[in-house]
């Protein structure tokens, strides 16, 4: 039995996608206030045997805040893919994603350990890397640095990734897996979804910075690929690009019929929205659109590597300009 966290959420829907295609079942964990519309909108687009598909999932209600209800969706589980997760740069969602993150993952690890689990995968992200002093070729080699500049989205990502290398030293085969930033069908609501519903309706502004992309079923082919290899106790960044964030943005513009963007967001306008959303969120109670940490990642220029996993499995990149046609295609919808 394969029991996978977060299927909810983008990589977890492809993740489920792909195992199910491959004919496996699936035991889904998943919170009770979670819909599971989206997984049905991800497989329906991707799939005319959708419906087929979702039967071979198990849906468990759980939290992996919940020690007792992962014990109960462990039984019988041989095999554990854990994305559940938590993105925020909200500074009053920053104590909570900690927990999930890091506690949250401690707990299913420790479960899994528990339960005898032949073989672990955890969805981690670049963001736990660390940093280099340039930002440049950030890769598997690349280990945590302390450092003022790393988010607290990254510090607890590490701080999950750190339980996960902790269980391989007591016994657990795993992969850990550090994709760039994800893109997909989904919930554009969510995450790095963002940008299509931003680019749907047009923007002008840019920002200076650059990172990685992949695609979400690039993320989810490695995952199984690695679990069902020999592998063990090693990590990937999956990468597909690096490109400026300008560069990205322009791109998804185009797709949905729009202009480029002109103008740029300058390190000091930038303040001025973060230090505006912060004293506009005092009084409106609503998620600010920007925060220190998102206008400071904005400007960053990051790249990273992602051609290890081609060096020991038979494993190519989508091309992201195929993705974004794609990607934009379901959003249009």
């Amino acid at each position: 039995m394969i029991l996978l966290t977060g299927a909810s959420g983008m990589i977890g829907a492809h993740i489920a996608f792909a195992l199910t295609s491959l004919g496996h079942n699936v035991r889904a964990l998943r919170r009770k206030e979670s819909s599971v519309a989206d997984i049905e909108n991800i497989f329906r687009f991707y799939s005319q045997d959708a419906d087929a598909l979702l039967k071979r999932i198990e849906w468990v209600e759980g939290n992996i805040l919940d020690i007792f209800s992962l014990e109960d969706a462990m039984q019988g589980v041989e095999y554990v893919y854990h994305c559940a997760a938590m993105v925020s740069f909200a500074p009053k969602e920053r104590e909570q994603m900690i927990r999930v993150n890091g506690e949250g993952t401690s707990n299913v690890i420790n479960v899994a350990l528990n339960a005898g689990v032949k073989k672990f995968c955890h969805i981690s992200s670049v963001a736990a890397l660390g940093r280099t002093i340039d930002l440049k070729n950030i890769g598997e080699e690349t280990w945590w640095k302390n450092d003022p500049a790393n988010s607290w989205y990254a510090i607890s990502k590490y701080s999950g990734e750190r339980e996960v290398w902790r269980a391989a030293e007591e016994g657990l085969n795993m992969v850990i897996v550090n994709p760039a930033v994800v893109i997909g069908p989904g919930n554009p609501a969510r995450s790095s979804n963002a940008i299509f519903a931003l680019a749907k309706k047009g923007f002008s502004w840019y920002t200076t910075g650059s990172g990685g992309f992949v695609d979400a079923r690039d993320v989810a082919d490695a995952c199984v690929r690695l679990m069902e290899s020999e592998i063990v106790n090693q990590r990937f960044v999956l990468n597909a690009k690096n490109m400026s964030y300008r560069e990205f943005g322009d791109a998804v513009l185009k797709q949905f019929g729009h202009k480029p963007a002109s103008r740029e967001l300058s390190r000091t306008l930038a303040w001025l929205l973060w230090r505006t959303e912060k004293f506009l969120v005092m009084f409106s109670g609503k998620e600010p659109r920007v925060t220190k940490e998102s206008a400071a990642a904005a400007r960053e220029q990051t790249t990273y590597t992602g051609t290890k996993i081609a060096e020991v499995l038979d494993f190519s990149y989508r091309e992201i300009s195929t993705t974004l046609s794609e990607v934009c295609a379901f959003y249009r919808r």
